[in-house]
């Protein structure tokens, strides 16, 4: 998810239906440029070279969405579609991307997905399966404490900035990843609120960050960082 204000002009965006490293492109309806979902860059017309604002995204079941806003209203697909996901035969296949001629490099298979963030500019990584292993892990990147905290069902995580908190455990409540710290606070893993005795205390601070397809994340950031080997449970 990207912000919508370039060069001081607040842009609407359509989808355009091509790909580019298997990426599908996005233009703005005022000056017609074509723009990278990946990394919001514009890649041609006239805001080429510009980049847009990015802002946390979250990727998780309709269980632990419902559970933060209770007062969702969900739109009915559009007819004649069953509202299911359109992609399900493509996550349990091992195609990459849709043209078959981009292939991933690095470390980790084509299809593991991550949890991809950039830190002061440079783009780290954590697969999900090990955040479903550990629930969270805490490491230093460009000198900031780095907390990455999986959703407890596998299918999202998310990303904060740990400030001077240094979380030592974690588990699930009601499904939810719950953490402490080394004083004994308590947070929750998917809002980044202290929660029980922790009420007036400030919030971590969420990074922007997304879930991706390794091939698809390596395809715009080569040299990613990949973690895993920090703290956690």
């Amino acid at each position: 998810m990207y912000a919508r204000t370039v060069d001081g002009e607040t842009l609407s965006f359509g989808v355009s239906g091509m790909l580019w490293r298997e990426n599908l492109i996005m233009y703005d309806r005022q000056s017609e440029s074509w723009w990278s979902q990946a990394d919001g860059v514009a890649i041609h017309g006239p805001k080429r070279g510009s980049r847009l604002v990015q802002l946390p995204a979250d990727m998780m079941s309709w269980r632990q969405w419902r559970a933060l806003y209770p007062a969702t209203r969900v739109l009915a697909p559009p007819r004649g579609t069953s509202g299911g996901d359109q992609y399900a035969r493509y996550h349990a296949s091992r195609a990459v991307g849709v043209t078959g001629r981009l292939r991933s490099g690095g470390a980790l298979d084509a299809k593991v997905r991550v949890l991809g963030v950039r830190v002061n500019g440079r783009p780290y990584a954590i697969p999900l399966e090990r955040l479903a292993e550990r629930t969270f892990v805490q490491t230093t990147v460009e000198g900031r404490s780095l907390v990455m905290v999986g959703s407890g069902d596998g299918v999202g995580a998310r990303a904060f900035l740990a400030g001077d908190r240094r979380f030592v455990d974690a588990r699930l409540v009601n499904g939810r990843p719950r953490l402490s710290d080394a004083e004994g606070l308590e947070w929750d893993g998917l809002t980044g609120q202290a929660v029980g005795g922790g009420a007036g205390v400030a919030a971590l601070e969420p990074l922007a960050a997304h879930v991706s397809y390794w091939f698809s994340w390596h395809s715009f950031f080569p040299d990613t960082t990949i973690l895993g080997g920090g703290t956690g449970q």
